[in-house]
């Protein structure tokens, strides 16, 4: 049983709060990613749950037993760094066997572990090589080696993929994925990476500030974000937010904003009721905003002038850097529009897919239908 349960766990550094009333349990054999900005506190989370950090207030559990005063060695938890902290002057298979020679595991054990770990990782004809003579995809799949060996109740992961190049980084992703599934171990794997966070994770715990902000599946928080942080931190490229006014007219209601005005869908007006005469915040997905002949079918279209500021063609669409009204925003196109920097052109916004938020909280305002 690797269930984890963090209640109301608070780590302070002076007058820092870096972990602030945490609540939060990951299920056995799932695999939970921590994602937020530098500094939000999610490493100290994993830190805390290792026991290399100890907790000012609340309670942590692995399984039904509680660890605030486990030392780091019992808690059947091993830990992936950033850095891969090997042991240059050993080999990789000494690498991998030193946590459990300490441990005064049998020599037979040790040996059986080594190389399943090595199999499963495919690194068995690099067992006599130093770490200098590894490349750094290499290394981390050794670290990766001697987490296993040790045959945990949970992974926890650091940003271990922050020092591969972005080729690696893509194909290491999906092998941490297998690996998952392979082990069938709880994982806790913490980035500053959304994309990391979408691919990888079962559910995704977002932290800001030292505050858990939302939890759910990632396609849970890209759909319905419960706030306009979340809302541009899951999506790349991140969420366009405009300041608009809520204008309800005879013939429907509207978003003016200052260089543009779009109606809103029958289906979508109940919720801004409360608005109208108001300012709120509108958010719109770059993938959401297109050129008007390669509109997807059933397309509710907000027609919106703007003068194309920048152009980065990715080779199936582009990225277009739009300016309306003073404010540049970002859509993704079809890649068959040849658009050129300088020409004003007409876009539309797919209000079907519109969201709204809050100006004062920034909390969504959460769809009736």
């Amino acid at each position: 049983m690797a269930e984890v349960r963090f209640e109301h766990v608070t780590r302070r550094f002076g007058d820092v709060v870096a972990v602030n009333d945490l609540s939060l349990e990951v299920s056995d054999k799932e695999f939970l990613v921590l994602v937020g900005p530098s500094g939000c506190g999610k490493s100290t989370v994993l830190r805390l749950l290792s026991g290399l950090e100890e907790l000012d207030e609340g309670y942590i559990f692995i399984g039904d037993r509680m660890v605030n005063d486990v030392p780091p060695r019992d808690r059947d938890v091993a830990m992936v760094f950033q850095s891969y902290a090997l042991y240059p002057h050993m080999s990789v298979h000494d690498n991998m066997a030193f946590g459990l020679s300490l441990r005064k595991v049998p020599k037979a054990e040790i040996e059986r572990r080594v190389k399943e770990a090595a199999h499963t990782l495919g690194i068995e004809d690099l067992l006599r090589r130093k770490p200098r003579q590894l490349s750094g995809g290499q290394r981390q799949r050794v670290a990766l080696g001697r987490a296993i060996v040790r045959d945990p109740a949970v992974f926890l992961f650091d940003e271990p993929l922050s020092n591969l190049d972005a080729k690696l980084r893509v194909q290491t992703r999906a092998e941490l994925s297998k690996l998952h599934r392979r082990l069938g171990t709880t994982f806790i794997y913490v980035t500053h990476d959304q994309v990391e966070a979408m691919t990888m994770a079962d559910r995704i715990a977002v932290m800001n500030e030292g505050v858990l902000q939302q939890v759910g599946r990632p396609q849970e928080l890209y759909d319905r974000p419960d706030s306009v942080f979340i809302a541009g931190f899951i999506g790349s490229p991140a969420m366009n937010f405009f300041e608009v006014m809520v204008r309800n007219d005879r013939d429907g209601m509207y978003l003016d904003a200052d260089g543009f005005s779009a109606g809103v869908p029958a289906t979508r007006t109940s919720e801004l009721l409360p608005y109208s005469g108001k300012k709120i915040i509108m958010g719109m997905r770059p993938e959401h905003i297109h050129v008007p002949e390669y509109m997807p079918p059933g397309t509710t279209a907000a027609p919106v002038r703007a003068r194309v500021d920048v152009t980065e063609l990715m080779g199936h669409e582009y990225y277009l850097y739009l300016l309306n009204g003073g404010k540049q925003f970002l859509a993704r196109v079809d890649a068959r529009a040849v658009p050129r920097p300088g020409q004003d052109i007409e876009v539309v916004f797919n209000m079907a897919n519109m969201y709204a938020f809050d100006p004062v909280t920034g909390k969504a305002i959460q769809r009736t239908t």
